[in-house]
């Protein structure tokens, strides 16, 4: 009997492990064909959970911001993925113009045979915002809280600029150059500070410091490489407006051809001016002069000639006298007119702007710089197409609601923020009443002209035409 139930327990314990066996079979080529199924499902699932990346340096959304973002999403939700499908996944969810860019880029590569960390360090590169180490640093000095931040967004901004520049690496030398730069707030300083700011980066990069002696020998330098540079320059100037004097000098009086009057072939021009012919009005001055100087004793003997021979023949002639105004020419007016500037300064958004002053503009710039001085805040999208005086298109980032003062008048508006200098153009003139007030009483006085005045010049000018038949 025991034998029996001895086989009866082993025959039972038999069966129950091959059904085990069987259960277990069944159960791993069940996960295996969920976990093949389940790829395509995760990667839909972590897409929805990823915003599209959209460039936009200008509000400050980089790569490396976007990234930090989603790098756990990337690293450890999505470490079942193999390493092509990351590169995938990432590559989705950048927009069609930052794709693009990126793709033209790795050309020959294919991008989905580029392994994912070197996606990741070639985004970085391509679509990290270019603003140099000692910049940020710059600007940090500059951060204000704006009237519309709590503390909390404050704390948070000083803190990601301070981290972002590696404020904390500076030693005393670095803090030495970087507040006497800061001091430079003049605009007349602004090509100085840049090209310092420019040594300084270069010198940080190569792994070098500089002390503030060898700044301020970087600044004598490039002062005196400026002078030599406007001597030149100077010497160029005096050559062209000779040359184009000598060209001025070929002039033709009677045709205004590039030869000279004795050598014209066309018809004897009649000047409305002195009633001669051989030269047009513009030329009738110089005409006069030389013809004075030819003539000498001979013109003034042939005209008292005539003259006695009009009063034997009983006749009654005016005499009309006119006055020749000579034109004095400046050779270098047009140097002079470029260097002569006027600014206005004024508060914007509680920040002091230096403003070039523009008549001939009809909307405010705002410098780049000095809109980052004021903690870049937010721009509104414009369509307005800014062209200037060559008629060339500007770079236009946006445009920000300004409140501005001006000789202690405030007012409000729009202000086109631009790479460029500070320009006051007529909307915030209009809106300022010293400013508005001046203009109308200078274009008030322009127009003052009387009709009497008008026609007594005319007299004079034409006697013969008003005289009584």
């Amino acid at each position: 009997m025991m034998n029996m139930f001895r086989e009866m327990m082993r025959e039972e314990r038999k069966e129950m492990m091959e059904m085990f066996l069987k259960h277990m079979a069944g159960q791993g080529q069940s996960s295996a064909t969920s976990e093949v199924t389940s790829v395509p499902n995760m990667m839909s699932a972590l897409s929805n959970r990823i915003e599209k990346f959209v460039y936009d340096p200008d509000m400050g959304m980089s790569f490396t911001k976007w990234c930090t973002k989603y790098k756990e999403v990337f690293v450890e939700d999505a470490r079942q993925l193999n390493e092509c499908a990351r590169v995938r996944l990432l590559c989705e969810k950048l927009d069609s113009e930052t794709f693009e860019r990126y793709q033209r880029y790795v050309l020959p590569k294919e991008v989905t045979y580029i392994g994912f960390e070197e996606t990741v360090e070639t985004l970085r590169q391509l679509f990290d915002v270019k603003t140099s180490e000692f910049t940020m640093r710059y600007q940090c000095l500059k951060l204000e809280k704006r009237d519309d931040e709590d503390y909390l967004v404050y704390t948070g901004r000083v803190n990601e600029f301070c981290e972002s520049s590696r404020i904390h690496e500076l030693d005393s030398d670095g803090i030495k150059c970087l507040l006497w730069i800061f001091g430079l707030e003049s605009q007349k300083e602004v090509e100085i500070r840049q090209r310092l700011i420019a040594v300084l980066d270069r010198e940080y990069k190569a792994g070098q410091k500089m002390s503030l002696q060898e700044l301020y020998r970087e600044c004598e330098n490039f002062l005196s490489l400026k002078k030599d540079s406007e001597k030149i320059a100077g010497n160029l100037k005096t050559v062209e407006a000779a040359a184009r004097e000598q060209r001025r000098r070929r002039g033709c009086w009677n045709c205004c051809g590039d030869h000279f009057a004795q050598q014209c072939k066309s018809k004897p021009w009649f000047c409305k001016k002195c009633k001669k012919t051989g030269h047009k009005e513009k030329f009738c001055d110089i005409a006069s002069q030389k013809r004075a100087a030819e003539n000498g004793k001979e013109g003034r003997r042939s005209r008292q000639n005539s003259g006695n021979g009009r009063n034997r023949g009983g006749k009654n002639t005016t005499q009309f006298s006119r006055k020749h105004v000579r034109g004095v020419k400046i050779a270098n007016a047009t140097a002079e007119v470029n260097s002569t500037r006027m600014y206005v300064e004024a508060r914007v958004n509680q920040h002091p702007v230096s403003f070039l002053l523009d008549t001939g503009s009809d909307i405010t710039l705002l410098n780049e710089e000095v809109w980052r001085s004021m903690g870049a805040p937010k721009l509104e999208k414009t369509s307005v197409v800014v062209k200037d005086a060559s008629r060339s298109s500007m770079k236009i980032h946006g445009k920000l609601w300004c409140e501005f003062e001006i000789k202690e008048s405030r007012s409000e508006g729009y202000a086109y923020v631009t790479p460029h200098n500070s320009l006051l153009g007529l909307e915030w003139i209009q809106k300022n009443e010293d400013l508005s007030y001046h203009m109308r009483m200078m274009v008030a006085e322009v127009k003052a002209d009387h009709n009497g005045d008008v026609a007594m010049k005319l007299k004079e000018t034409y006697p013969e035409v008003f005289e009584k038949d």
